[in-house]
């Protein structure tokens, strides 16, 4: 737990101190409700981790917001905080939220991201 404690911690200085200080960014801090998916000590996500992605998902609408999010997800990297990569990948479809964003955007060029009214 005091693992857990410590990689939320730094996740919340980061976002608060993000250089994109937006909704989206702040937004990230939704996501310690989803720690224990995402660090593996739990089997399924809870319906609070599934709000604050739904959070997520409403609050990234513009393409401004779409690249801002997906730029604090690379800053975040959350493969180097102890994230399980397989659960970060799927939990937006055990949630059953569709992301702007994937939350391992790896392979994403966040500056080509669209407005959903662009595409």
């Amino acid at each position: 737990m005091a693992l857990c404690s410590v990689f939320w911690a730094v996740i919340l200085l980061a976002t608060a101190n993000s250089v994109h200080g937006g909704d989206a960014c702040t937004g990230l801090a939704g996501l310690l409700n989803c720690a224990p998916f995402l660090l593996g000590s739990v089997s399924s996500p809870d319906a609070k981790c599934c709000k604050s992605l739904k959070w997520l998902s409403q609050h990234a609408i513009s393409r401004e917001d779409k690249r801002e999010l997906c730029k604090c997800l690379k800053v975040e990297d959350l493969k180097h905080k102890g994230v399980l990569l397989d659960r970060a990948k799927a939990l937006p479809r055990l949630c059953k939220v569709q992301l702007p964003v994937p939350l391992v955007p790896d392979n994403i060029d966040c500056d080509k991201i669209k407005a959903a009214d662009e595409e």
